[in-house]
């Protein structure tokens, strides 16, 4: 029996020799799969990182690009509105001016037409006394129809009117008259 004991001692120590080097070589193999799968991991998160920068960046720079615009946005209608308020406060004042002012500067435009557009001058009811001198002056007719304009004249030649009331001239100069005050303003 002894003898028998000695083979299974035997068997049995080559077997945990075996099985030894089988764990060792699985241990290895597991240690491998576990280090290629940890640097994989890794290497994935900083993938996932960075894009996930990237887009934070994206996200931000985009918001930032969006108030800048919003800002330009109310910056710009603010100017507009300064714009505007300058240009009807220079019509107000125009149309309130004393009348020897007001006598001079409508002199000076109708001196700046060709009499040959016309000699006939309608005027609102309001312009018909303080601008008949001045009308006269200038080689013009005061017409007997009158219109309901703020300020300044229409001439008429025969069927054509030209006009040259403040709110007509106004719009038709408003955006020269927008880009000198806005030099002007800012």
């Amino acid at each position: 029996m002894n003898d028998g004991k000695i083979i299974i001692d035997r068997i049995m120590a080559e077997a945990n020799a075996e099985i030894e080097v089988m764990t060792g070589k699985a241990e290895k193999e597991a240690n491998r799969i576990l280090k290629a799968a940890e640097d994989k991991a890794a290497k994935e998160t900083e993938k996932y990182r960075k894009r996930a920068e990237e887009e934070a960046r994206k996200a931000h720079a985009k918001e930032v690009s969006g108030a800048e615009m919003e800002a330009k946005k109310a910056l710009l209608r603010e100017k507009q509105m300064i714009l505007d308020e300058v240009i009807t406060e220079a019509k107000k004042r125009l149309e309130t001016l004393a009348d020897a002012e007001y006598a001079e500067v409508i002199g000076g435009m109708l001196e700046r037409l060709d009499k040959a557009q016309g000699k006939e001058v309608i005027v609102s009811k309001a312009d018909r006394a303080r601008l008949a001198d001045v009308i006269a002056q200038k080689g013009f007719v005061l017409s007997e129809d009158s219109r309901e304009i703020d300020g300044g004249f229409i001439i008429k030649n025969g069927d054509i009117e030209y006009n040259y009331s403040f709110t007509a001239m106004i719009m038709v100069q408003k955006e020269e008259i927008q880009i000198t005050a806005a030099k002007i303003l800012f």
